[in-house]
């Protein structure tokens, strides 16, 4: 990493995507290559999908489609004569005959050191699992396959993701790196001095799509693997919840804490300005501070009041059998 003078190809590059990374990618090589076509997805599906960017304004600026269906736009990308498509940022798998419509390749940006972590959901499933600790991790730009994940790596850029990242803040990372390698990578692809290195198969592993189930969280457990599902599914992603008699309540923004095993998990212990303490597993207890409730998003102590919530109230019993 660093910063480098790059000096302008003639690639012809088409751009599939519908997230910030899209956004930061077009920006990024308007100055290295010619982007001849992007590709958004049509707000019809878009509106279903976390951390959508329908990349609307590059319209007047480019040549531009929306569509709800990649595999169906075989003509439209032929027409632009390209020489790469670089996919950053869409959840529907290419078919061959897209695959095979650039002279050079389909790239796919991909956050893990593949094989490792190949599917879907990636960085949510690593930040759930990371047991409140630090983990370094990497991205990777790699030729794309019919079958996800599996196609030569032609570049990767390591990253560290902290505990005190959530899933925003580790889509950052993910986001600056895939800059750094798309620079790095378009100048090779124009000199032909690229490099590609074979996937070794015995250590791949794969993740899976979340479903909104996955997202429940049980306040027996102790607070730091809680406080690593909110980290994982905050905004822009729908959210860890605990589901109760009134209704889901989402923890959006929560921190850690010790407490007496006096009390029973899912206890209110306190009530306050700085946040509502609510026991958990062990001598833990998380303290809320943002949380959501039918739609809205709130301070933890104003909807809790709004609720009828008090100290000693114990949010379990009030859990959906």
């Amino acid at each position: 990493m660093g910063n480098q003078d790059f000096v302008r190809t003639d690639l012809r590059v088409v751009i599939v995507g519908c997230t910030p990374l899209a956004r930061k990618v077009i920006n990024s090589l308007n100055n290295l290559c010619n982007i001849v076509g992007i590709i958004g997805l049509a707000e019809s599906k878009g509106r279903f999908k976390s951390n959508y960017d329908s990349l609307g304004d590059f319209k007047s600026t480019h040549h531009m489609l929306w569509t709800e269906d990649i595999n169906s736009e075989q003509g439209w990308i032929k027409q632009t004569d390209c020489d790469l498509i670089i996919q950053c940022g869409w959840s529907q798998i290419f078919k061959q005959n897209i695959l095979d419509i650039p002279k050079r390749y389909c790239l796919g940006i991909h956050p893990s050191p593949l094989p490792v972590g190949r599917g879907a959901a990636i960085m949510n499933w690593k930040i759930i699992e990371s047991n409140g600790c630090e983990f370094e991790w990497g991205n990777s730009l790699f030729v794309m396959e019919s079958k996800t994940d599996t196609g030569d790596v032609i570049d990767f850029e390591p990253f560290l993701v902290r505990s005190r990242d959530d899933i925003r803040t580790a889509y950052h990372k993910v986001d600056e790196t895939a800059i750094e390698m798309l620079k790095r990578t378009i100048p090779r692809l124009s000199s032909n001095t690229e490099v590609l290195t074979k996937q070794d198969e015995s250590k791949a592993t794969r993740y899976y799509k979340r479903t909104p189930k996955d997202g429940i969280v049980d306040l027996t457990w102790q607070a730091t693997k809680i406080s690593d599902y909110v980290r994982g599914l905050t905004h822009p992603y729908p959210g860890a919840f605990v589901p109760m008699e009134l209704g889901n309540l989402k923890l959006w923004t929560i921190d850690t804490t010790r407490c007496s095993t006096s009390f029973e998990p899912g206890t209110i212990v306190r009530t306050g300005f700085d946040g509502v303490v609510v026991k958990t597993g062990w001598f833990s207890a998380i303290v809320l501070h943002r949380v959501g409730f039918e739609g809205q998003e709130y301070w933890a102590d104003e909807l809790f009041s709004k609720l009828n919530l008090k100290n000693g109230d114990n949010l379990i019993a009030r859990e959906m059998s």
